[in-house]
């Protein structure tokens, strides 16, 4: 069992999918699964993701459209791994995203959620922004 499920849904973003593929596949911490559902795409996802079939880590699931909540849950369904991610799409992670993601999970079993900061960028992966998302650090307990 994976210690990590990440998982994509997809609809037509075929422009896009592939650099999401790569970018889990190429992640330094490997105890992952990744299962890839496209949610009836017309352009040439399938096409895309069929490259990907005989890729020991992955699960291809092509559906009829859905909707991105069915998805989801399908997802969830089939996912093994402790713990779960969403990627979307037309998004990708950085080569050490799930190494840093799993080792504060790991090392906090108080820990239910987190999520990263994030890039926006441009058509040519260049940075235009650093999006921080909110740190709980500094937050009050509400509890007691």
């Amino acid at each position: 069992m994976p210690l990590v499920t990440v998982y994509i849904t997809n609809f037509n973003y075929g422009r896009y999918i592939k650099k999401a593929i790569d970018s889990v596949l190429s992640q330094t911490f490997q105890d992952f699964e990744l299962i890839i559902i496209d949610d009836g795409s017309t352009d040439n996802s399938k096409k895309i993701i069929e490259t990907y079939s005989l890729h020991p880590k992955i699960k291809i699931i092509f559906q009829q459209n859905k909707g991105l909540n069915v998805t989801n849950n399908i997802a969830l369904r089939v996912a093994q791994g402790r713990y779960i991610m969403r990627l979307d799409a037309d998004d990708f992670l950085d080569s050490n995203a799930l190494l840093v993601m799993c080792n504060l999970l790991e090392k906090d079993s108080e820990l239910g959620l987190i999520f990263p900061d994030y890039y926006l960028i441009d058509e040519d992966d260049n940075i235009i922004k650093l999006e921080k998302r909110h740190s709980f650090n500094n937050d009050v307990s509400l509890t007691g």
